[in-house]
């Protein structure tokens, strides 16, 4: 293969990946990534975070309760003074993270926006429940705060503590026209717990609208993210209990092994998916817990009654209790009007004592499952660290799992628009490549080519050279011939006849003359003598036979160096305006001026016939060809004329 092939087969090559070059998603293109080393690095960090992200797992999300958190009263204007929701711990404790859950409706996906996140806000902490003195642990109240989508705004603070964590709102969501915000849970984390769970909430805008919406919603532990879990399904999805022949209320109890201070128990709903997907399923309406110095529950105490709770979907329900116990049981009192009756289930049972679930090595024991499908299902499912969905995480492992989620989200949205700026980078490297390869072809055909170039101009030169050769030599002679015909004619001719001879004559010089024209447009060797300004004022008393022909000043010629196709286009210009003065002006005088201004050729051509509006008159092959002259030439022209006043046309061309 030779040079110019090969060359033109690796410009084919690029030309063919190009495309792929100035697009954003073609980073993964070997081409494009070796061109631009810096893609090839965002593409291996784009990699890494993936596999990271995919090792995270997917979360289970959705709404599976009927509690959806708090929402403001929504507003036709954004109010004047900032809103707040704040909650009181009780006692002042120490925190190590605050955590706002975004509000979502109904089941979601896990791309879907958040519902009526804050665009502005700030998180402040403080011992005095007006917040007359306060800290700030959080100020997102500069810009607005990017759409979380369902994960968790969780901040991390070190060595602090608080009584009272309130969130102000300083700029609403707006929706509809209406201006609101919502929240579906504030966690405050000290240690493994949430401490706010369950304490009092105050709000400067309250909004009741039970079941859906309330302040106490903000801090009852139901959100769309469900379980503090790491998805890993098992081969069963909880344990069950149905009522005893003797009808005794069934319960599930946990022998912690020894005597512990109990802080709270977390009881995790089954989310049936062997059969059907449930979230909640077999949660009991009324229950009651129990804790006790023994593992017989000899002398039992009653930590926590309720005869009508509502179905936490797949949410764990948090009880804060207190006092110290080895053993601790639920006991079943009623099941819901929608579940199964006399059955219920469970898909784990915590207790937590200092800051650890104590429950982990403790030992079950239950009212019996007779449902063959499930009755022979382990014990040890109640206290495995595994929900329906996956295995448990502690509060602030979990929360952190989720912002690193969400970073790489973040990161991998930064690494695309760093990908897709790199576009135009890789495009212009790759143009360089394609540009030395087309140098390459052009190197290979140039001689070829010009050859080619040289050959054929030199063709027409010759056929045009051999063309004015035959109109001078073959049509001028008879042109000269026919012109002393007439003149002999004319003189030996009748009154009759004088007057037709002469005309032959006189056309016949014409035509000589328009050859001449013709020739030296041409560039023919025999009109090479002629000057453009005498080829001007030929031209004129030979077209404006019948008018007076007025010179302003002699013609004057356009310096030596001037292309002799401007003078053509010049000369060609000039001729067109003339026949079109003998055929539409029915002018009787024509002024004429040729003259250079600078380094400007200006030619002037007036007439006093009939004249014209410009503004009416449709642009004719004649006004066409004299705009095409003039730009050819880089120059303009224009008309200057009205009906009865004569025309003005001017022509100004860079020398």
């Amino acid at each position: 293969m030779n040079a110019p092939r090969f060359a033109f087969a690796m410009l084919a090559l690029l030309v063919s990946v190009a495309p792929t070059l100035s697009h954003a998603e073609s980073e993964r293109s070997w081409v494009a990534e070796l061109l631009n080393p810096e893609l090839r690095r965002i593409e291996k960090q784009r990699a890494a975070d993936e596999r990271e992200l995919a090792q995270l797992g997917a979360p289970v999300v959705g709404v599976t309760a009927e509690q959806l958190g708090y929402q403001h009263p929504r507003l036709d204007a954004p109010p004047l003074n900032p809103a707040w929701v704040q909650v009181d711990l009780r006692s002042s404790q120490p925190i190590d993270w605050i955590a706002l859950v975004p509000a979502q409706l109904d089941f979601q996906s896990f791309d879907r926006t958040a519902y009526g996140f804050p665009k502005r806000f700030r998180i402040d902490i403080s011992d005095d429940r007006e917040f007359i003195t306060f800290t700030t642990v959080a100020n997102f109240t500069e810009s607005d705060f990017p759409d979380p989508g369902v994960a968790p705004v969780a901040v991390k603070l070190t060595g602090q503590q608080a009584r009272y964590v309130r969130v102000t709102v300083t700029k609403f969501a707006l929706e509809n026209g209406q201006y609101f915000f919502a929240l579906a849970e504030l966690m405050v984390l000290s240690g493994n717990r949430n401490i706010a769970i369950s304490r009092p909430v105050s709000v400067s805008g309250r909004y009741e609208l039970p079941p859906r919406w309330s302040q106490q919603y903000l801090v009852d532990g139901r959100t769309p993210l469900g379980p503090p879990i790491r998805r890993d399904l098992l081969s069963y999805d909880g344990l069950f209990a149905d009522v005893p022949r003797d009808n005794s209320p069934p319960f599930m109890a946990v022998d912690l092994g020894r005597t512990f201070e109990l802080q709270e128990v977390r009881l995790h709903p089954v989310h049936a998916r062997i059969g059907a997907d449930v979230p909640g399923f077999a949660f009991p309406k009324a229950f009651r817990i129990e804790a006790s110095a023994d593992a017989k529950f000899t002398t039992p105490v009653t930590l926590f009654e309720n005869l009508d709770f509502s179905n936490p979907g797949n949410n764990p329900v948090t009880i804060p209790v207190s006092g110290q116990a080895r053993a601790v049981r639920i006991v079943f009192l009623a099941s819901s009007s929608s579940g199964p009756q006399r059955r219920f289930g469970l898909s784990e049972f915590e207790v937590y004592a200092g800051g650890v679930n104590v429950a982990r090595k403790g030992t079950v024991t239950d009212s019996p499952d007779t449902l063959p499908q499930s009755k022979g299902w382990p014990l040890s499912l109640l206290i495995d660290g595994y929900t329906s969905y996956g295995k448990l995480m502690e509060l602030p492992d979990w929360l952190a799992m989720w912002t690193r989620r969400r970073d790489l989200q973040h990161q991998l949205a930064t690494l695309a628009e760093r990908s897709a700026a790199q576009g135009p980078r890789t495009l212009e490297r790759g143009l360089r490549l394609l540009g030395v390869l087309a140098a390459a072809l052009a190197i290979g055909v140039f001689v070829l080519s010009i050859r080619s170039r040289q050959r054929r101009k030199n063709e027409i030169e010759e056929l045009r050279m051999r063309l004015a050769r035959d109109l001078h030599d073959e049509i001028g002679s008879n042109l000269a011939s026919l012109a002393v015909t007439g003149d002999i004619a004319a003189e030996e001719a009748t009154d009759d006849t004088r007057e037709d001879w002469r005309e032959v004559q006189r056309v016949s010089r014409e035509s000589m003359e328009a050859m001449r024209e013709v020739l030296w447009v041409l560039g023919a060797r025999e009109e090479a003598g002629v000057d453009l300004a005498t080829r001007l004022q030929r031209t004129a008393q030979r077209m404006l036979a019948r008018q007076d022909i007025q010179w302003q000043a002699p013609p004057e010629n356009p310096p030596a160096d001037w292309p002799a196709e401007s003078r053509r286009e010049v000369f060609l210009f000039f001729k067109e305006t003339l026949a079109n003065i003998v055929r539409h002006s029915r002018a009787k005088q024509v002024e004429l001026s040729a003259k250079i201004v600078g380094r400007e050729f200006t030619l002037t051509i007036h007439d006093d016939g009939v004249g014209f509006d410009p503004a009416h008159v449709r642009e004719g092959i004649g006004l066409k060809n004299l705009r095409e002259r003039a730009r050819d030439l880089d120059g303009h022209f224009t008309i200057d004329s009205s009906p009865e006043k004569g025309t003005t046309i001017t022509l100004r061309a860079p020398l």
